[in-house]
């Protein structure tokens, strides 16, 4: 009986983060905003909606040298993505998308403008959705940064002014996906590296959690968000666990 217990405790934080992330199945997808505890903290994310600045929105308004040079810097980011140096993609990806927006040789269609513009409003809803349901400082704090550059680019629309407006949605888009899911992922990973790289002898469920780890980041690599998420957050279920083992 008392193994029986220490059995359904071990596997307790497991199936309640399946459930809470849908499915012990690989799902195809998480909902739109979410908030998990884990490792003493409140990681929340929001997912990014469809249509949100990037470079590929703007590639085709760029003088040729200036596309080049945005095209390489993509280039540059994929190889780091495949080396799995994942903090250093995001940071290459981000400087693309910038760059993008800010070398503009002509004006992009108002189409293409007033869908990059709606993409911020939907991630605005998404993120005021998630903080009704409860108190989430940091990702307050990024949502007015959203809002403030998502104003600025009507602002910009309104006067005429295409050019800064797609400046404007840019840095929004950034902002907004400093709290995707796969941003929080390598920050929840990288909190959890931290823990437990010091072991010299670990356990099983450490040995485990690192293995959750490496397999986290190269979910994150291919762009699974649902894996990468699941997994880290049971690494660092399963390092809280062995913490609270040892009495720490």
């Amino acid at each position: 009986m008392t193994r029986f217990r220490l059995i359904a405790a071990r596997l307790a934080a497991p199936l309640a983060l399946c459930a809470a992330l849908a499915a012990c199945g690989d799902a195809p997808t998480l909902p739109t905003s979410f908030a998990r505890e884990a490792g003493g903290t409140t990681w929340v994310a929001v997912r990014e909606p469809a249509g949100l600045s990037d470079a590929r929105s703007w590639l085709p308004y760029l003088a040729a040298g200036d596309a080049a040079r945005v095209r390489q810097a993509q280039a540059a980011a994929d190889a780091a993505r495949r080396d799995g140096r994942l903090e250093a993609a995001l940071e290459m990806d981000a400087e693309a998308r910038l760059a993008a927006a800010s070398l503009l040789a002509a004006d992009p269609p108002p189409a293409r403008i007033h869908a990059a513009l709606a993409a911020l409003r939907e991630w605005e809803a998404r993120a005021a959705e998630r903080l009704e349901a409860g108190s989430y400082p940091a990702l307050q704090a990024t949502a007015a940064v959203v809002s403030a550059r998502r104003a600025e680019a009507e602002a910009a629309l309104s006067r005429g002014d295409a050019r800064a407006a797609v400046v404007h949605l840019a840095e929004g888009g950034e902002a907004a996906r400093s709290a995707s899911p796969v941003a929080v992922a390598l920050r929840l990973v990288a909190s959890a590296e931290q823990r437990i790289d010091g072991e010299a002898a670990p356990s099983a469920d450490l040995r485990r959690a690192r293995l959750l780890l490496r397999l986290s980041r190269e979910a994150m690599a291919t762009g699974d968000q649902t894996r990468a998420m699941k997994r880290a957050l049971y690494a660092l279920q399963l390092i809280d666990a062995e913490d609270a083992r040892r009495g720490r």
